[in-house]
């Protein structure tokens, strides 16, 4: 999948275990206009808000996620860049599995 542009998209996953459709929705800056859009949503399908649970990883990029994605974009630069961004995912990495098994034992 090519990730270029993704801000604003909502991105299929799959399912989870328990066979719920997982999707994703980055946006850059306001986290609140997430929930208003979903919630916006819900409205005006007359979706229950029980059907939906929207969970927020509050994970900003670091300095070395922002500089590899850069350094990526350039062929020449690019395995650079894939080094560099490694570094910032190994970063965050701990604190997005204890996420992960949060969300998890809550839903």
């Amino acid at each position: 999948m090519n990730l270029k542009n993704v801000e604003g998209r909502i991105i299929p996953l799959g399912n989870d275990p328990a066979g719920n459709s997982v999707f994703a929705l980055s946006v850059k800056g306001e986290r609140g206009m997430v929930h208003r859009l979903v919630e916006s949503m819900l409205a005006i399908y007359n979706i229950p808000q029980e059907e939906i649970a929207l969970v927020d990883s509050e994970v900003s990029d670091n300095m070395y996620l922002m500089a590899g994605g850069t350094l990526c974009r350039s062929s020449f630069f690019a395995p650079v860049g894939q080094l560099i961004a490694m570094a910032g995912l190994r970063k965050i990495y701990e604190r997005l599995t204890q996420w992960a098994a949060d969300v998890k034992s809550t839903y």
